[in-house]
């Protein structure tokens, strides 16, 4: 009977710690972009947006790499040409498909052309 019981104890100590902690499907994202390279990485799903930014700007791997969207729910970024050049934008919503509905919508804003998906970078939610 008494093992039983403490079995029970630490079962609800264990599921109120991690509903605490950031064990259920709730999280952080982040979408780091590097100027000079234009490579393009994204975290989510961390249990801070401290350690999502990390995250994403170690993923970028490049000296400059920056954030330029923090997310919640979904993150996803879009590029495209203008003038020779790239155009990049990131953008939020609440799944994966509005975040990249409108980080194109965001690319082409910005007066790029043929704006889409960013190879190997899927939109991603937490």
């Amino acid at each position: 009977m008494k093992t039983s019981l403490w079995r029970l104890c630490a079962a609800c100590v264990v599921s109120v710690l991690l509903t605490a902690c950031g064990g259920n499907d709730d999280g952080y994202g982040s979408v780091a972009v590097s100027d000079s390279t234009r490579r393009v990485a994204i975290s989510s799903g961390e249990l801070t947006q401290s350690i999502a930014n990390d995250e994403a700007r170690d993923a970028c791997d490049a000296h400059d790499c920056r954030v330029v969207l923090q997310f919640e729910q979904c993150g996803a970024v879009a590029a495209g040409t203008a003038g020779g050049g790239i155009v990049i934008a990131a953008a939020a919503g609440g799944t994966a498909f509005d975040a990249q509905t409108a980080a194109n919508n965001a690319c082409t804003a910005r007066g790029g052309l043929g704006c889409g998906p960013v190879p190997n970078v899927e939109a991603q939610c937490n």
